[in-house]
């Protein structure tokens, strides 16, 4: 008797390399999934960042007006004061629960503040009176961090030449 054995090739070829262009469909799909959430998760932390620092310059700003009116009834009251005695009035006093200070150094004329931005960051402001209309100018403006980085918490590794 004659064997009639057919093979069919390529069935069982065709089937594993069904298998695998599935797994690896399956696979990049969980790959993009993954990172379009890392990139939400990120575009999230951005919009953040970017509210409360729009919220604390718009507080600064407020701040700064709030001085102006401060300094304008100061020289209504009395227009004999120096641009040092308003600084010194002023030093000291909240506005919008920002305390206006005096710098360590300074000539006396000058008036800080800083509104914080977030728990890592704030806005400082410093401010010189001056003797026109203007009542004062903003010397800086400027974002910087809330407090110096000692590095405690992450030590840097660096190499030092010697392997």
């Amino acid at each position: 008797m004659k064997n009639n054995r057919q093979i069919y090739p390529g069935v069982g070829i065709s089937s594993i390399l069904m298998i695998f262009v599935i797994l690896c469909l399956t696979a990049f799909g969980i790959l993009s999934f993954s990172t379009a959430r890392s990139d939400w998760q990120l575009t999230q932390k951005n919009v953040q960042s970017i509210q409360s620092y729009y919220d604390a310059d718009a507080k600064a700003q407020e701040v700064l007006a709030q001085t102006d009116l401060e300094l304008a009834r100061l020289l209504r009251e009395n227009p004999s004061f120096s641009n040092r005695q308003l600084a010194s009035h002023l030093n000291g006093q909240l506005i919008m629960d920002t305390q206006l200070s005096i710098p360590k150094g300074s000539s006396g004329t000058e008036l800080i503040f800083s509104v914080p931005v977030g728990s890592m960051q704030k806005i400082q402001v410093k401010l010189e009176l001056v003797s026109e209309s203007q009542r004062y100018r903003i010397l800086s403006y400027h974002l910087s961090p809330s407090e110096e980085w000692s590095g405690e918490n992450q030590p840097l590794d660096v190499w030092d030449g010697v392997s």
